[in-house]
């Protein structure tokens, strides 16, 4: 998909300087107004083989409230355009742990935060999408960029599924080499 020239939210035109990534519920572009840059969720309605959705942008809304509620490091919500099935959040600088593991640069504290978060959210009954695009470190401290949450279910916990994506693995580098990041 091509990247629009500017995305109104809420009737406010936001600048879309490029595509900071795509997953199964929607684009997230990198936005600015006013000299501020921000990540601008754009939901789509493009078929996925894997995965059933009601409205997106209500689970959104939801996972995000749950996330927050126990304490999950996420950026900030800023503003929900229902209308537009639109969602304005707090930009975090930096590169995605996706781009760490492809050069094996996770780091033992990112490991060791990322798998007391599958404690905690494992004992809350939830998992997240544990693939290493949607996590990005700030200040030491690391986040989960998405919002999306799910009851848990070990086939697709952080050690069932996702681990095996954050350090240079046959599974990161087939995904790697299928996307052009190889």
């Amino acid at each position: 998909m091509d990247a629009p020239e500017s995305l109104t939210l809420n009737g406010k035109d936001y600048a879309i300087l490029g595509l900071l990534g795509r997953g199964k519920g929607g684009y997230t572009w990198l936005a600015q107004r006013d000299g501020v840059r921000y990540a601008l969720k754009q939901i789509h309605h493009e078929p996925c083989s894997y995965y059933q959705f009601g409205d997106k942008l209500a689970a959104e809304l939801r996972d995000y409230e749950r996330l927050s509620a126990l304490g999950v490091p996420i950026p900030r919500l800023l503003e929900a355009d229902r209308t537009g099935e639109r969602l304005l959040k707090e930009l975090l600088p930096g590169e995605t742990i996706y781009r760490l593991a492809l050069r094996g640069a996770v780091e033992p504290w990112q490991w060791e935060q990322v798998r007391a978060l599958s404690g905690r959210l494992r004992e809350a009954g939830l998992n997240i999408d544990w693939f290493p695009t949607n996590f990005m470190c700030r200040d030491k401290v690391l986040y989960y960029v998405d919002y999306e949450c799910n009851p848990y279910m070990e086939q697709w916990s952080f050690e069932g599924w996702g681990a095996r994506y954050w350090r240079p693995t046959p599974e990161l580098e087939a995904y790697a080499k299928e996307h052009g990041d190889l």
